[in-house]
Formats: C-alpha cells, structure tokens, sequence
C-alpha cells in the first residue's frame, strides 16, 4: 500500500487532503525548477524555498496531524541528509554542482523523506546521479555536448524524486 493510501484506509482523511494539496504543490515548484534550470541554468531561491516549506508544513505537517512523528522525523532527516549529500558534491566538483542543487535537495528530501523514509531519500539520490549521467552520456554520443560542456542537474533530481513518489510502498 502506497504512503498516500496508508492515510485514507487508516482513515486520516485530513492527512490525505494535506498530502494531496502538497502533491500539487510539488509539482507546480518542480515544474517552474525544472523549467528555470533548462533554459537558465540556475534553481531560483524563491522556488527551492517554496519547495521546502511545501515539504515541511505539507508532508511533515500532514504527517503529524496523523500522529506519525516517524513520518515527520523521516521528512526532516530527509531533507537535511539529501542536502548535506549534495553540499559534499558541491564541494568536491568545484562548483560544478551548484548551491541550487543543495537546496533543491532539502526540498526533495522532505517530500521522499515522509513517504518512504531514509531508503527513499538515498534511492532519490542515486536516482538522480543515474539519470544525470545517462543523459550526459546521450547527450555527448549525439555530439549535442563535450565533457566540459554544464548541463542542469535539477531536472534529474526531480525525476528521480516523482519515480521515488510515486513507487514508494
């Protein structure tokens, strides 16, 4: 049974209206991110933010309505273990991975964090360094990139976290 499917059949009605309304709210931030990190090649503090705070008062806060603290523990672990992650990768690329990516991550950490805990966080993570090097490797045989070449990692992060969301049990 799926993390949004616990909540209706323990019948925590409120947390799955929460969940469902922070949902939306992912997916409005994730696609302005992902939007911005293409064409621009940054993630906006304003949208990482809006994304954390999402994160926060919707899935934590959805959690604890519910009484389900580990939810709530699993969301902010989550989030600041997904952002120390990538603050270590910002630190050992030289900026290659940019501070936008970090605080993408403490967003996403807090959503896939609720949802299915620390095994969710990490999936999310590799998910995103697979996906980001899949594409970097499509990219560079198309010739439509060199190995010097700055490619966003927002959009890989946010792919890899909706697959976590959305197979997450």
């Amino acid at each position: 049974m799926g993390w949004w499917a616990w909540a209706v059949a323990a019948g925590h009605i409120t947390t799955a209206a929460v969940w469902v309304l922070a949902v939306a709210w992912f997916a409005l931030c994730c696609a302005v991110l992902v939007r911005t990190d293409l064409r621009e090649h940054r993630l906006p503090n304003r949208w990482t933010l809006r994304l954390a705070l999402g994160g926060l008062v919707g899935m934590a806060g959805g959690a604890a309505l519910a009484g389900r603290w580990d939810l709530v523990a699993g969301g902010m672990l989550g989030g600041l273990g997904y952002a120390v992650a990538m603050f270590v990768l910002h630190l050992l690329s030289g900026g290659g991975l940019g501070m936008g990516d970090v605080k993408l991550a403490a967003g996403l950490g807090l959503y896939t964090g609720v949802a299915g805990g620390p095994a969710a966080v990490v999936a999310a993570g590799v998910g995103a360094i697979l996906l980001g090097g899949l594409s970097a490797l499509v990219l560079v045989a198309l010739r439509r990139a060199s190995r010097s070449t700055a490619l966003p990692f927002g959009p890989a992060m946010v792919a890899a976290a909706v697959g976590v969301l959305v197979m997450v049990r």
